[in-house]
């Protein structure tokens, strides 16, 4: 069993600098990462030489789905990527250390697990929860979400191993030949949503979410600004209605896979 680590930085090399997880990861796994804006290729392709990260710096501006299954796709060519490989999504503003990595790897390979999901902690402390693990929305949840109604999707107390609907693709385990057979993420979205759609569809296939409490990371998330009309805000409604669309009439993603 190997594990990849696919990162995607869109002008995240700053944060990728700070955080220092990635270096310390690569000595261990398969780290591969893909620059998403030319403006930092110098920086990225040094960083990268330095620490044995393998870097992709090649079709910039494309969306977090697009740039996940790009790097699969880098995988299986250069690496042959394999069933039983295990194949993570990490955020750049996320840090995980080697042995949460391997201590989680080796549960879901002895537990037969596909797919998973971690905890995640905005705080070094642990103390303050990020709360990645939802219900699925449905048309109702979407517009109390957008009209600042609250979201009764979050889920806020689990701490067993669980199978829960969706978690955030800052942090996604897959086993290899899962992340194949969902053809990756639904390149359809740019982002927002994503990673629903292919919790949705890995459910549909048989491989619901397993919720694995006892591992975690730190996610110093930065949420974009969301306010009505800003670009942010309409790319959310936009994934909301593909997701509503493609789980309705089960339609097959978009991938370059």
């Amino acid at each position: 069993m190997r594990v990849f680590l696919s990162v995607v930085s869109h002008k995240h090399a700053a944060m990728i600098q700070e955080l220092q997880c990635l270096p310390g990861l690569a000595k261990k796994f398969i780290v591969v990462l893909k620059n998403n804006v030319v403006e930092e290729s110098s920086f990225l392709s040094k960083y990268c030489n330095d620490n044995s990260i393998y870097l992709i710096d090649e079709q910039y501006g494309c969306g977090f789905g697009a740039n996940n299954n790009f790097i699969f796709k880098y995988c299986v060519e250069r690496f042959d990527i394999k069933p039983g490989d295990i194949f993570i999504t990490l955020n750049p503003d996320v840090f995980i250390t080697c042995d949460e990595v391997s201590e989680l790897a080796n549960t879901m390979q002895s537990e037969s697990i596909y797919f998973s999901a971690i905890t995640l902690y905005k705080d070094s402390n642990h103390i303050c929860r990020d709360y990645s693990i939802r219900k699925f929305p449905n048309l109702k949840t979407f517009v109390c979400s957008f009209l600042g109604l609250g979201n009764n999707t979050i889920i806020k107390q689990c701490k067993n191993v669980s199978r829960v609907d969706w978690a955030a693709g800052s942090f996604l385990a897959f086993d290899a030949s899962l992340y194949q057979k969902l053809q990756g993420f639904d390149e359809r979205y740019f982002m927002y949503c994503e990673d629903i759609d292919i919790c949705y569809r890995a459910k549909q296939l048989g491989h619901q979410l397993t919720y694995l409490p006892q591992y975690s990371a730190l996610h110093l998330a930065k949420h974009a600004n969301r306010k009505v009309f800003s670009k942010h805000f309409l790319w959310h409604i936009y994934s909301a209605l593909i997701f509503l669309i493609n789980s309705k009439l089960k339609l097959s993603p978009k991938s370059i896979l």
